[in-house]
């Protein structure tokens, strides 16, 4: 093996203590939309939702895939089944494309935003967000069936405790290449958004109300900070290995799990984001951890107690 055996425990511990943080962080951000409603009612926070689920269920789904890992590790030689390899981890194939898509449909939500508030006001924002989930969902399973259908199982890849070692070399290059077009293309547009943004800051578009404008602000701030990350946890990582294996140098066997760190390390930053850039996330959450739960309605707000101390 590349890399001493100690090591390659040390990363999938490494990504089960992520998945543990991307789950509880990610859980307690889904469970403020389900208790508060005035952040159910806030059209602009439901793609980030949408990037919230999918970093959860993703976080759960991957599980096996680590544990297999864990239970299977051997200080003198490492010899997984290829088929459970790649069944475990198929998640990481379809979220990395849905989280791909998920990005550049924030981009795009935020362009429309700015740039086209009329129209932004009148868009049917669940159809929106249902498209980029399909998409999304679309890609990731075209490129699960692809990797089964491409890779041998009756060979073993010993002492190699990466899904890449055991995928074929061609699938390897068209799903790198597909990221890294995606994630230029993410790229080109979170560049616009920035350049947007730095504009939005001294009008005030279609005459928006205070409130409104204050709302848009929060989720602009929310969205880049988002964007930032897929381009550090995504777009880096998946370009540099995409372009490594281009050159047939064995990046998976040496480094080990790559990009499902990058993806598990995307969804723990995007929940601490939530709550630091977007004042409603964070009144909920300050509200929450009090045990206080708002109750809006039309006309007045009122507290209850969720849970009780006494």
């Amino acid at each position: 093996m590349a890399m001493p055996a100690w090591y390659y425990l040390s990363v999938d511990i490494l990504i089960l203590t992520s998945q543990a943080l991307s789950i509880s962080g990610n859980g307690f951000i889904i469970s403020l939309f389900i208790l508060f409603k005035r952040l159910r009612q806030n059209m602009s926070l439901r793609l980030l939702l949408l990037l919230c689920c999918t970093d959860w269920v993703f976080a759960v789904s991957a599980l096996p895939y680590i544990i297999y890992y864990v239970v299977k590790w051997n200080p003198i030689m490492f010899d997984y089944s290829p088929l459970m390899i790649i069944a475990s981890g198929s998640p990481l194939i379809i979220q990395f494309k849905i989280n791909l898509v998920v990005t550049i449909a924030i981009a795009v939500d935020r362009l429309q935003a700015l740039r086209m508030p009329v129209y932004y006001r009148r868009k049917n924002q669940m159809l929106y967000v249902w498209m980029t989930l399909f998409i999304g969902l679309g890609m990731g399973a075209f490129d699960t069936v692809l990797m089964f259908w491409t890779t041998t199982f009756d060979t073993h890849v010993y002492n190699c405790a990466a899904i890449g070692c055991f995928q074929l070399a061609k699938f390897r290059a068209y799903w790198g290449i597909s990221n890294m077009v995606l994630n230029v293309f993410a790229l080109v547009l979170t560049i616009w958004v920035a350049y947007e943004l730095n504009g939005f800051k001294s009008k005030n578009p279609a005459g928006l109300g205070v409130r409104e404008k204050k709302q848009l602000t929060q989720a602009n701030r929310l969205s880049f900070g988002i964007l930032l990350i897929s381009m550090v946890f995504l777009l880096v990582p998946s370009t540099f290995v995409g372009v490594v294996d281009l050159t047939h140098l064995e990046i998976f066997k040496k480094i080990g799990p790559f990009y499902i760190v990058g993806l598990l390390f995307a969804g723990v930053s995007n929940s601490v984001v939530y709550i630091t850039l977007h004042a409603e996330l964070r009144k909920a959450a300050s509200g929450l951890c009090k045990g206080k739960l708002a109750i809006e309605t039309s006309t007045t707000i009122s507290r209850v107690t969720v849970f009780s101390t006494a």
